[in-house]
């Protein structure tokens, strides 16, 4: 019989005869790597909640800012588009506030949410028909202003008409950054509304947001919005240059992750050779008996490591899976990245 055969029967057998410690050995890793995913999943969702939400509101890959309602039909044909959203009229207009003012951008909607990129309503409700001064704001810019749901403001049109307005919601969107990292500030009110504010169509601009099969792909897409709009367009963002505005300042970020995965590699190294030693000890008889039969330390060395890694990979990739599941659930069920982009998304952003 061979050597390599009769290892093989020597790691089953040994295997067979302890196998609550070997489960023991899988369970541990196992529990490791699930709580090192786990602690890095939320650590990163905690710092940058952007990419969660761009699940959760089903956002666009792709914003297209023309001067005119492009054709949706034509957009909708290119290659890798799944869907469209808008066009949406918006117009920049002056809130004032107190006594002061800050540039934000309104935003024409429907009564009906939008099926992508649609706004997540945290706080009071969406429009609804006959909100004629209703506005619904991104969160992050009422929380700069101290808006609330209830709260009244002025906005100044770039004719100089004064429009007061009302909060009835508060909301989150993926479309642009938080402020004040991005501005200006964002803000829905229905069409109708909008037109009143801002009657001149040559004093705004159409929104379109383009939601891909794949968003790995925008640039064959930006390519062929680009052939199919020609000099339409004002100018394009991605989903890319809003993930890395949002990036910029994760350093520490970074640190503390590389810090969690340092400690996790070691605590699992560590539990492999506690569980190892122990076991090696229980095998002292087996080990006699193998070097009484030729084996040289090396092979014996060989074997243990073969046997123990062995366990330690099955730990870790069911610690993998656990990570995963456990991580979605924490996360409100909103599905995560593949664990291959965990750790500090490599940042690409332009068109």
């Amino acid at each position: 019989m061979s050597t390599l055969r009769a290892s093989v029967r020597w790691v089953r057998a040994d295997l067979r005869a302890r196998r609550g410690q070997a489960l023991l050995t899988v369970l541990a890793v196992a529990g490791i790597v699930t709580a090192l995913i786990t602690a890095a999943t939320l650590l990163e969702d905690g710092t940058n909640p952007w990419r969660g939400l761009f699940t959760e509101s089903r956002g666009a890959h792709v914003w297209i800012h023309t001067r005119d309602a492009p054709e949706v039909t034509a957009l909708a044909r290119l290659q890798g588009v799944a869907r469209v959203a808008g066009p949406y009229r918006a117009a920049p207009v002056m809130l004032t506030m107190n006594g002061r003012r800050t540039p934000v951008t309104l935003r024409g909607m429907e009564a009906r949410p939008p099926d992508v990129a649609v706004p997540l309503v945290r706080a009071g409700r969406w429009l609804r028909q006959g909100d004629d001064d209703g506005v619904v704001v991104e969160r992050s810019f009422a929380e700069a202003l101290g808006l609330r749901v209830g709260s009244s403001f002025t906005v100044t049109a770039l004719n100089g008409a004064l429009h007061p307005l009302n909060v009835v919601g508060l909301a989150d969107t993926a479309d642009q950054g938080f402020y004040p990292e991005t501005t200006p500030g964002l803000a829905w009110t229905l069409g109708t509304t909008l037109v009143r504010i801002e009657p001149a169509p040559g004093r705004s601009e159409m929104v379109t947001g383009l939601r891909l099969a794949d968003g790995e792909d925008t640039l064959p897409v930006v390519h062929g919005a680009v052939t199919l709009l020609g000099g339409q367009i004002q100018r394009m963002s991605t989903w890319r240059e809003v993930r890395a505005s949002m990036e910029l300042d994760n350093r520490l970020l970074g640190l503390l992750l590389a810090l969690f995965g340092g400690v996790g590699m070691v605590a699992a190294a560590l539990a492999i050779a506690n569980a190892a030693g122990g076991r090696v000890l229980g095998q002292v008889r087996d080990l006699a008996t193998l070097k009484s039969l030729g084996y040289t330390r090396g092979q014996i060395f060989g074997l243990l490591m073969a046997e123990h890694g062995a366990l330690g990979m099955i730990g870790i990739a069911a610690g993998l899976v656990c990570g995963q599941f456990a991580s979605s659930f924490a996360l409100r069920g909103v599905p995560i990245l593949p664990l291959s982009t965990m750790p500090l998304l490599a940042i690409t952003g332009g068109t």
